[in-house]
């Protein structure tokens, strides 16, 4: 079994794997892949079984989610290393027909609804599993997010989880609804199972994505930062388009290498 040291070893890994990635490909959103990777990993290498499914909703950390499919040994070695080539299906956003990916994602505000709908024919049909859904807190502002939300909770459907990598940054500013207003907005939708965890600790993590004694669709508020677990990088804003230089991927490579 991965604890937590273990979890914390992989994540660090796979921001190193990242930063060289999103440097040579040129590709955007490197704080969005760091802010939610440690949930990534904690699902993947912890959590998930044959009868659950996942949504990427925050499509735009596409990155992240292809680091650790592969970490996971659903990607493959030959798909992996394609991405940033011409012809690759590997993009910036997720696309149907790779392993591992449910849908297409990245028009925001489309996930929890996604979730939602796969969460119910699993329940109508008696087939086990937890369906899991990963979005940003900026899409919480999305009214399609709000009316799945509504749904979930009338509908009852405990076999749903919705995580929020709430890193507090959408576009160019800062989210409306920080991570209290969620746990207000989703409480005021009939949620009732909602836990807020700090997205550095994986035993936190863990806890709240297994935790059996659930109470209907459970909600999860990821407290995080942008370009989490890379200090000259964190909660700045570039971060969330800007791929970095050969000479800041160096620097912070260097860094993550003082952590171990």
């Amino acid at each position: 079994m991965t604890n937590s040291q273990d979890l914390s070893k992989i994540a660090r890994e796979l921001r190193k794997e990242l930063i060289v990635k999103h440097m040579q490909t040129k590709m955007a959103h490197i704080g969005s892949d760091f802010s939610c990777l440690n949930a990534l990993v904690t699902l993947y290498m912890k959590v998930l079984d044959k009868d659950d499914r996942f949504v990427l909703s925050k499509g735009h950390a596409a990155l992240a989610l292809y680091a650790v499919l592969h970490r996971a040994g659903i990607m493959s070695d030959e798909v992996y290393g394609t991405l940033g080539q011409e012809g690759s299906m590997l993009g910036e956003h997720p696309l149907y027909g790779i392993k591992g990916i449910e849908f297409a994602t990245g028009s925001l505000g489309h996930g929890l609804s996604l979730a939602a709908g796969m969460a119910l024919a699993k329940k109508l049909n008696g087939e086990k599993g937890i369906v899991y859904t990963l979005l940003s807190d900026g899409e919480c502002q999305e009214g399609s997010t709000l009316e799945a939300m509504n749904f979930i909770a009338r509908q009852q459907l405990e076999n749903l989880t919705c995580i929020i990598d709430a890193n507090k940054w959408q576009a160019y500013d800062r989210t409306l609804l920080p991570a209290d207003k969620l746990e207000k907005e989703f409480k005021g939708g009939g949620w009732e199972d909602i836990r807020q965890v700090d997205a550095r600790k994986f035993d936190e993590l863990q806890s709240a994505l297994t935790d059996p004694k659930r109470r209907g669709p459970r909600l999860i508020i990821s407290n995080s930062v942008l370009a989490m677990g890379v200090k000259e990088m964190e909660d700045q804003l570039q971060w969330h388009y800007k791929p970095p230089t050969k000479e800041q991927a160096e620097q912070f490579l260097a860094s993550l290498d003082k952590e171990e």
